[in-house]
């Protein structure tokens, strides 16, 4: 009852009939639940039915390669491009 987040990081949702990370009947429309799997997932669909707000782990996973680029290069990456090769790739997965 007092937590606002709830995140998965844990493979759990990877392979098909994994158990859901916790229990969705304790969920509440006021939580936001993130699961750092990079596509939707049957936690993701759970949670979102029951009105919490979902965050898959795209923007992590995005982010992460931006700021290493960066690191790496010593220049600014093409964020945009990023994104859309990452939706890209995922969707062909």
């Amino acid at each position: 009852n007092e937590l606002d987040i709830i995140i998965n990081a844990t493979p759990l949702g990877l392979k098909k009939g994994d158990p859901l990370p916790v229990n969705i009947n304790n969920l509440h429309k006021k939580h936001i639940v993130c699961d750092l799997i990079y596509r939707r997932t049957p936690f993701l669909d759970k949670a979102s039915k029951k009105g919490c707000k979902t965050l898959n782990g795209l923007g992590m996973l995005l982010w992460q390669g931006v700021f290493a680029f960066e690191l790496w290069t010593g220049k600014k990456p093409p964020v945009e491009v990023m994104r859309k090769a990452l939706k890209s790739g995922l969707a062909k997965a």
